[in-house]
């Protein structure tokens, strides 16, 4: 067949005949569509990091420059420890309770705890977890609200440190900033140690060591694997998820975290093991535990009892140095002069002066059935209506027929009847003030006694499971009582109690009670006689009423008078009428000018009755006063404080000034005459301390205050006695009411080693070892002048002085008596000061009897049963003369005199 040749023009043969194939191009419209895309992301991906990059601009053009010192010094809120002189913690301040640990100092299994919970890539990552981010974003688009973070540790230590706790967006964004600021100026331990010393762990504690103490009662050195994870379970939810609030919860959470510690790496599962079934291991803070492990955060501050006196003076220097807001956050130590130990036996021993003074009153002590007509007459003067808050005979009720409710508390009060049929519970809390550890309340209470009591709730059934109608009372309260002691040599006070039941912010009384001194000042009066030179110990002076401007001041014992005696006697027996008189020859301005020498700083009234102790002081004035007597004429002011030491400040100590004031000889004759007054006289129950004591009672007008005031060669002592709100208290008196506790102090004090003192701080002269600037001369006691060598009998016979008429005598030198008494007759004195008289009859004259009695100490006569009168009515309270009156009290008295 023959060959056929191709034929032209066909698609294919065309194909075959004209090369190969061209590419295929895409239509024009696809190109264009294409790079738009293309340009488009790009665009997109730009405009979004500009978008990220203009919100991080924006919001974080405000944020300040981290200042690293700062971060690299932090010195977070940290609890004032205060301290006594020994060095026992007596009490804290703080507004977070919090104590700082070094990075070092936290075990690793503590550490790895929290970064189980918090954050297990923390070594890992530069501030933020890239991851968590995205999964919180995710939550937080579904929720359409903010319901997650991701923060990290460090954006945790931002948010403490850094900015505000605020849940917006603008605050996310400058916390992952400062994030990153923070992990470039901070390594990562610098970073953990901020953030474990600053979180907060519930009920008041921050940082992991305070949070250890009280969930577990040891530091973070001392707690084990399960402690530590559920100390890392408390970040998340501090105010509810502690295991004293939700115990279930918080085992669940430790747990978990055990499982946390497993799983990154940080615990075997051997350890983990050990604490997956075991019970939380934490300190019992049940109602029914020990009263220091109360969880109120409100009530964490630990003031150890008896103490609070001193915590609150410590308080009040730190504001008054560092200021009201930075109070909180000093971390100081405060080192007081107070010896715990000691504050507490004197508070003992005020008690004790206090409820040997109800026993003589009977009130809430030594009660006794009552007669029926003074149980009608009781009645009779509790009749309604009745008010809360006033006084009342409580007639006590027979304890048979209780209902069972009533029968279960007879270990916390007993019943009683105000008026005919008002039945009250009265509350007797064991250890308080009327409460006798050593009898039962029936025993201390019996039925058809009779005590006085101060209404609390007139309605009290639902409170107290009383019967319906009963009230609430309690023991109507006696007087009150304050005390300091101070070591002579360094000016330190030992101890210092201002009140019998004194709580963290009281009124203190021994700081702040302005009070009537009475007999108390005359030391000042008679120091200033002798100052004259122009009197001596043995200077006579008449004992005699006068009358001075209608003012006719008297003695304690009322018209006894004992004509011509020595200044020693006087001031031995507390004579008024010869410290006025003394007062009236020297100069009422010379007299004061003594006393502010001697340390008392209050105005003085220039008047006669100064010499009676009319001018009001506060014990530590009068403290200060006998304090530059004790010194021998040296003043040093009183101190409290020991050192304060604040981190990085340098430790602050109160300045020392020492200044001799008065002559030491001149304080060493007017001590020896304050010895006679506890060797003679008013305050010879002083004697029982068994050394020598140089001292003066004191009893202001109606006996509204009481005082004694002494001192030994080691320390001087003030008590005080009295109502808040002024009132009298009948027979009683310095020696009586406040001498015993005064006693009770300073024995305390003997039994203790006394502080060492400074040689730039210690005394110079003793008053108890006379100066050479002293004589000693014998004299005759009936005039004061030198004895003499002989004395003639009746019958012309001479003898030698009988011992008992004469006696050796102090004098500064150059006022010696020259004269020698006559060896018979008549005697001259060397003074005798009669400066108006006693010749005109006073009778003619409007006569204020007035003046502060000095104080005898006769034996105290049985107490009759209560007599109660039918017309005896409250009397309204006067004026209070403290800045923190009492509630009004009737008399205390009142229950005797009824």
């Amino acid at each position: 067949m023959a060959e056929q040749e191709p034929q032209q023009g066909g698609r294919g043969d065309a194909t075959a005949t004209n090369g190969p194939r061209k590419r295929y191009a895409p239509p024009r419209w696809l190109k264009i569509t294409a790079l738009s895309l293309a340009i488009s992301t790009v665009v997109c991906m730009l405009a979004g990091i500009g978008g990220i990059a203009g919100i991080f601009w924006y919001y974080g053009r405000d944020v300040e420059a981290i200042d690293e010192d700062a971060l690299r010094d932090y010195r977070p809120p940290q609890v004032t420890r205060v301290l006594d002189r020994n060095g026992v913690l007596i009490g804290e301040i703080f507004s977070q309770r919090r104590t700082f640990v070094a990075y070092e100092d936290i075990p690793a299994h503590v550490e790895n705890a929290f970064l189980a919970a918090e954050d297990a890539d923390f070594y890992r990552h530069e501030g933020m977890d890239y991851v968590g981010m995205v999964r919180a974003l995710v939550a937080n688009l579904r929720a359409r609200s903010l319901r997650q973070g991701a923060s990290t540790i460090t954006q945790q230590v931002v948010k403490n440190f850094l900015l505000s706790p605020e849940r917006t967006f603008e605050r996310k964004v400058q916390e992952l900033i400062l994030a990153r600021r923070i992990e470039e100026l901070l390594d990562k331990n610098e970073i953990l140690e901020l953030y474990l010393n600053e979180i907060y762990l519930g009920h008041g504690r921050y940082g992991i060591e305070e949070a250890s103490q009280f969930y577990f009662g040891s530091g973070i050195a001392e707690i084990n694997l399960g402690q530590a994870a559920l100390l890392a379970t408390l970040p998340k939810a501090p105010s509810v998820g502690t295991p004293y609030k939700n115990y279930d919860k918080a085992k669940e959470r430790q747990v978990y975290v055990l499982g946390q510690m497993q799983k990154h790496g940080f615990a075997k599962p051997e350890e983990v093991a050990r604490f997956v079934d075991l019970p939380l291991e934490i300190v019992d803070r049940s109602p029914d535990a020990d009263a220091d492990t109360e969880i109120d955060p409100t009530r964490a501050a630990r003031v150890s009892p008896g103490a609070e006196e001193f915590v609150d003076v410590a308080k009040a220097e730190l504001v008054e140095r560092y200021g009201e807001d930075a109070l909180g956050e000093l971390g100081a130590t405060v080192t007081m002069t107070v010896d715990l130990e000691l504050q507490r036996q004197a508070r003992a021993g005020l008690l004790d002066g206090l409820v040997a003074m109800d026993t003589r009153r009977n009130w809430g002590h030594g009660i006794s059935p009552a007669k029926d007509k003074n149980k009608a007459r009781a009645a009779k003067r509790g009749a309604g209506p009745h008010t809360v808050g006033k006084i009342y005979p409580l007639i006590i009720d027979a304890r048979e027929g209780l209902p069972a409710s009533l029968r279960d508390q007879l270990d916390e009060g007993f019943p009683a009847t105000i008026g005919e049929d008002f039945h009250v519970w009265v509350e007797v809390p064991a250890g308080s003030r009327y409460d006798e550890p050593d009898k039962t309340h029936l025993e201390q209470f019996p039925a058809g006694g009779i005590t006085m009591g101060r209404v609390l709730a007139l309605e009290a059934a639902k409170e107290r499971g009383l019967p319906e109608g009963w009230g609430l009372a309690e023991i109507g309260s006696g007087p009150e009582a304050a005390t300091i002691l101070t070591d002579v040599d360094t000016g330190e006070v030992l101890a210092m109690v201002g009140g019998y039941r004194y709580s963290r912010g009281d009124f203190n009384r021994v700081l702040a009670a302005r009070r009537q001194p009475g007999s108390a000042f005359k030391p000042f009066v008679y120091g200033s006689a002798l100052r004259s030179r122009t009197f001596t110990a043995a200077s006579l002076i008449e004992d005699s009423p006068e009358i001075y401007e209608k003012w006719r001041p008297t003695n304690y014992e009322r018209d006894v008078y004992r004509g011509p005696i020595r200044m020693r006697v006087a001031l031995t027996h507390s004579v008024n009428t010869v410290a006025i008189k003394l007062l009236d020859a020297v100069g009422i301005e010379a007299a004061i000018e003594f006393a502010h020498a001697c340390g008392i700083e209050s105005a003085l009234e220039p008047n006669l009755s100064l010499a009676l102790g009319t001018s009001e002081v506060t014990p530590f004035e009068l403290m200060r006063g006998y304090l530059t007597l004790a010194r021998g004429g040296s003043r040093i002011e009183p101190i409290l404080i020991r050192s304060i030491e604040v981190p990085n400040q340098d430790t602050w100590t109160p300045e020392r000034e020492v200044a001799q004031v008065l002559d030491g000889g001149l304080v060493f004759v007017l001590a020896s005459l304050m010895r006679s007054v506890v060797e003679d006289g008013t305050g010879q129950r002083a004697k029982k301390l068994g050394v020598p004591v140089a001292g003066k009672t004191g009893t202001a007008a109606e006996s509204r205050d009481a005082w004694f005031a002494g001192f030994s060669e080691e320390q001087v002592a003030i008590a005080w006695v009295g109502f808040d709100t002024p009132k009298p208290m009948k027979r009683e008196s310095g020696g009586k009411a406040a001498l015993p506790i005064w006693l009770a102090v300073m024995e305390a004090a003997r039994e203790r080693e006394g502080p060492e003192a400074e040689a730039s701080v210690a005394p110079q002269f003793s008053p108890f070892s006379p100066p050479p600037s002293v004589s000693v001369r014998t004299i005759d006691k009936a005039t004061g002048l030198l004895a003499p060598p002989f004395v003639i009998d009746a019958e012309g016979l001479e003898h030698p002085p009988a011992p008992d008429t004469i006696m050796e005598e102090y004098f500064l030198a150059g006022t010696e008596p020259s004269e020698v008494a006559a060896p018979q007759a008549e005697a001259k004195a060397d003074i005798l000061l009669d400066l108006y008289g006693d010749d005109e009859d006073p009778a003619d004259a409007e006569l204020d009897d007035g003046g502060a009695p000095p104080e005898p100490e006769p034996e105290p006569e049985p107490e009759p049963e209560p007599e109660l009168s039918d017309d005896v009515e409250q009397p309204a309270p006067p004026e209070p003369l403290s800045p923190e009156p009492a509630p009004t009290d009737p008399s205390y008295d009142e229950l005797p005199s009824l």
